[in-house]
């Protein structure tokens, strides 16, 4: 079954902008559109380049595209003179010819967070991610536990650290959220999208084009946290953790054993690492337009 018979994805992208437009308008419509990653296109449609908005947060504090391109220099006018296609990459794709089973084993065995999808003529036409493949998992019993995809041990950061702080920790270790934890008890948790959704603000805006960047990479990360902290305990079951995110719109879990912090568990360890445990086999359910995956060997 091709993917223009399934529409697995998004038909047009949330978000794609042409190559020489400037950052600032790749933050906004991040933040606006409450998305990872933005396509870029010519004149004519055609897919030239993603950016990612971990390459965005690195941009706006994190790590060395900020000392690349920032540096000593106004980031207010960074952000307006800075094109997109600067900190793009090539992103990987697919065709809407392609077979909807390809997709998904392309999606696993590359382990990205996104693909673009494009007709004949390279156009683009929409985009496939992560939260698109794991909504697609069925609602079963995987008999793998969430302690064998789990990542540890757990990167957190305390309340009060700030959020460039947080940034660099997002970059240093490719994470997309850090947890805020205060003597063993989670007090709330910051992702990329709340980062990008922060320096998006017109009051943060305000700030940087008078000048103010110290003032705002020193916001403490909680004045940007989400609670509720959604959490998970080792031993469940992977398919039940993936009900628990789809149920509350969230692609990550806070792991707690005994009460404490001890991981975390997303969607993007459901893609990378479920093919690789031993035992599991994976296949895409065509007729129901789901994805099967279970523990047949242990």
């Amino acid at each position: 079954m091709k993917i223009s018979e399934i529409r697995v994805g998004r038909y047009p992208p949330a978000l794609y902008l042409e190559l020489d437009k400037p950052l600032i308008y790749v933050v906004k419509g991040m933040a606006e559109k409450w998305v990872r990653h933005c396509p870029l296109v010519d004149a004519e449609g055609v897919l030239r380049g993603m950016v990612s908005i971990r390459d965005v947060v690195n941009f706006l504090g994190g790590g060395d595209l900020f000392e690349k391109y920032v540096g000593g220099r106004d980031l207010y006018r960074a952000l307006r003179e800075v094109h997109a296609s600067q900190i793009s990459y090539k992103p990987p794709y697919v065709t809407l010819d392609d077979d909807f089973s390809e997709v998904v084993e392309i999606m696993l065995e590359r382990r990205v967070g996104a693909l673009a999808v494009v007709d004949g003529d390279m156009k683009l036409r929409g985009v496939i991610s992560e939260r698109h493949i794991v909504s697609l998992f069925s609602d079963v019993k995987t008999y793998v536990k969430v302690k064998e995809l789990m990542n540890t041990p757990l990167i957190s950061l305390p309340p009060e650290a700030s959020i460039v702080e947080g940034q660099r920790v997002m970059t240093r270790h490719r994470i997309r959220r850090v947890p805020l934890v205060s003597n063993g008890a989670l007090k709330g948790i910051v992702t990329v999208k709340d980062i990008v959704k922060f320096y998006a603000s017109e009051d943060t805006l305000s700030l940087l084009e008078r000048g103010e960047v110290e003032r705002v990479h020193g916001t403490p990360m909680s004045y940007i946290a989400s609670r509720p902290v959604y959490t998970v305990e080792p031993h469940e079951d992977v398919g039940d953790a993936i009900a628990v995110m789809r149920r509350h719109g969230i692609g990550s879990l806070v792991v707690v054993e005994d009460g404490k912090p001890v991981g975390m568990f997303s969607e993007r360890d459901v893609v990378t690492k479920l093919p690789m445990i031993k035992g599991v086999e994976i296949f895409v359910d065509e007729a129901e337009k789901r994805i099967v995956a279970g523990r047949v060997a242990f």
